[in-house]
């Protein structure tokens, strides 16, 4: 049965960047964390944090953090770390800096222009800064933001540089994954840690029926993939199986991404039994399922496709997944962001809010506009020759308490006006505000997701709202002269 896109809830669409007809994909792909696998942040990353905190302490950090918590909402996605300053920062489309934090302690905007004066071009990328990016990386901005806030309070606990600081968090967060800290308890207990989404198996069925191969590419290991994949897929037992493997015609496990994308990696056919390697020296095994590492080139001739374009990949991560994909090899791509359902459910709760922030937004246009023309016309008048002075005195008086009075308004309007945008964007989240926005503008990740991403959604699963040869379309693009006439 059609269903028509106003009858789908707009939490379940798919939102369209770059124009896409399915019926030019021929291979469909998935990353496995926080795309196939929706890992619940209240446990997962409150597990990746307090296993964190132990090696920080192992490391020389004062045995008191242990008893910290940690507020799983405090960051979102789109932030980046200034490493050396010890701030955390939200920037626009046009790389200005609009929220700036050092700890939990927000800068003016005072502080904050002479830190990030926009003439400087600074680029806001590694190594000077690091990218929250991907929800895995929300547990490293808190912890980093602590740290600094306890530097700041009690420097006598820890002397060391923000940057050396940052190293220290990133590197106790690498270990915790690879050492198994985080993915034993995880492989112990799935279910307290990933949620399920009973509609996986039949989208990843339709897709397969229609005609696609689906495959998976993600930068766990084998072990890891196959713990989760089990538990995604339904399996309730101790006892681990393979039935899950059916939705898939090709799995890539340590695909090291986003090397993938660019780099040549050794290949290796996994063992699903025993999960031992064997050396495939680069030659595609048609009868194997599974591979560990490899790059795009083995993936396309496995797949049958000759070019980037015939392959839609669906990730969570902007620079792992979406970007590199896109930019290096042209893929589809469609970007899962979780916290798109929130974001739009405050746009529906809080529309009149909204409109009243746009209604004052225009008064204060109007108001400008009014106050250039009574400036200009005073600047006439000044300059122009009267028939007596007393008549272009009077002129001048109008005018000037005209401006006066103007001046008055535009200032309580604009005050008016910035506590309306504050509150509207609080309504979102009380500290960084609306994610795909700063102030009225843009923000730096809904730059990139609009660059990067041709589709976007809240879950994979909405692709069971669209026929598999659904044609996305964009809408059209507009320039500012594009209204003139309007």
């Amino acid at each position: 049965m059609h269903v028509s896109l106003s009858e789908i809830d707009p939490k379940n669409r798919i939102y369209c960047n770059r124009s896409l007809n399915m019926r030019n994909i021929k291979a469909v792909g998935f990353d496995m964390d926080y795309t196939l696998a929706l890992y619940k942040p209240e446990e997962f990353e409150l597990l990746a944090y307090q296993e964190t905190l132990k090696k920080l302490v192992n490391v020389g950090y004062p045995e008191s953090i242990l008893g910290w918590s940690f507020n799983t909402d405090h960051m979102i996605r789109g932030l980046a770390i200034d490493k050396h300053r010890g701030n955390i920062i939200k920037l626009d489309r046009h790389r200005f800096v609009k929220v700036a934090y050092h700890g939990f302690q927000e800068l003016s905007r005072e502080e904050r222009r002479s830190l990030y004066d926009a003439s400087l071009a600074q680029s806001y990328e590694e190594p000077d800064y690091a990218l929250i990016d991907t929800l895995f990386t929300l547990a490293d901005a808190y912890l980093f933001a602590q740290l600094i806030d306890l530097k700041e309070k009690q420097p006598e606990h820890i002397k060391k540089t923000p940057m050396e600081i940052y190293r220290d968090v990133r590197h106790a967060i690498d270990l915790c994954h690879r050492d198994g800290s985080i993915k034993l308890k995880v492989a112990q207990n799935p279910g307290k840690y990933i949620k399920r989404d009973p509609a996986l198996a039949d989208t990843l069925l339709r897709l397969r029926h229609s005609g696609r191969k689906v495959f998976a590419v993600t930068n766990s290991l084998w072990d890891y993939t196959h713990v989760v994949m089990n538990h995604i897929f339904g399996n309730d037992s101790r006892q681990l199986n393979f039935d899950w493997v059916q939705y898939f015609d090709i799995i890539v496990t340590g695909a090291a991404k986003p090397s993938f994308f660019m780099s040549p990696n050794p290949l290796y056919e996994v063992d699903p039994e025993t999960g031992l390697l064997r050396n495939t020296d680069g030659i595609l095994n048609s009868e194997a399922k599974i591979y560990q590492g490899g790059n795009f080139k083995q993936l396309h001739e496995r797949l049958g496709v000759s070019s980037g374009p015939e392959i839609l990949y669906v990730g969570d991560h902007i620079y792992g997944d979406i970007l590199r994909s896109k930019k290096e090899l042209g893929w589809r791509t469609m970007l899962v962001i979780n916290e798109l359902e929130s974001e739009l459910d405050a746009l529906a709760k809080f529309k009149d809010e909204f409109k009243r922030y746009e209604e004052l937004l225009q008064l204060k246009d109007d108001l400008d506009d009014e106050l250039q023309k009574n400036q200009l016309e005073l600047e006439q008048i000044q300059k122009s020759q009267p028939k007596t002075k007393s008549q272009k005195q009077s002129s001048v008086e109008q005018l000037q308490a005209s401006i006066h009075s103007l001046l008055q308004k535009r200032d309580s309007t604009r005050e008016a006006l910035r506590r309306s945008m504050k509150k509207y964007h609080q309504n979102f989240h009380p500290t960084w505000g609306q994610l795909m926005k700063t102030g009225h503008q843009n923000s730096r990740f809904a730059a990139q997701v609009e660059n990067y991403a041709c589709l976007y959604t809240s879950q994979l699963t909405n692709l069971l709202n669209y026929s598999p040869n659904f044609s996305f379309r964009s809408a059209r693009d507009f320039m500012p002269h594009d209204f003139v006439h309007d």
